[in-house]
């Protein structure tokens, strides 16, 4: 099982509300992992080249990559609360293939403790108020690593200024 489809796992067997892990809410927790491990180690975890399109940050690579790996996964559709469709995934294989190092299981810990209490609308501005979106346009490429860079930077300015007497 390739890196992507682990950290996927993870989620699936981590997360204590297997019924609210969505297509969307699995994809937007797999870019804050990127963009938490981008602020913490200055590199994302994935090799993901994120997009902010209408929806947010949103790429196919999590769905692909559930899709490819069928035989690890099961994407059931089901109806949410407003009536609209979803794509509920959940991981069917063993635990012991889920092999991730001390970095990467903190980093996917945190964001679950981070969102595990957020409901969907919640959960969405969440997203939405990290640095990478509230900074750039939608229908733009995400450089993780260049904007938690930016963003550090910023947080020290605003920091010394406030030093300042």
């Amino acid at each position: 099982m390739n890196f992507l489809a682990q950290i996927i796992a993870y989620y699936c067997l981590h997360y204590p509300y297997p019924g609210e892990l969505s297509d969307a809410r699995l994809t937007k927790m797999v870019y804050l992992a990127d963009w938490f491990s981008s602020l913490s180690s200055g590199e994302q975890l994935t090799n993901i080249r994120w997009y902010f399109n209408h929806y947010g940050p949103y790429v196919d690579d999590v769905i692909d990559e559930v899709q490819s790996s069928s035989n690890f996964f099961q994407v059931n559709t089901e109806i949410n609360y407003y009536g609209n469709s979803k794509k509920l995934i959940r991981y069917m294989g063993r635990e012991s293939l889920v092999q991730l190092d001390n970095f990467t299981i903190h980093i996917l810990n945190t964001v679950v403790e981070e969102t595990k209490h957020m409901y969907f609308n919640e959960f969405i501005d969440f997203v939405y108020s990290t640095y990478p979106i509230a900074k750039n346009d939608r229908y733009a490429y995400l450089d993780l690593e260049e904007l938690a860079r930016e963003c550090q930077s910023r947080n020290r300015l605003i920091d010394n200024e406030k030093k300042r007497p």
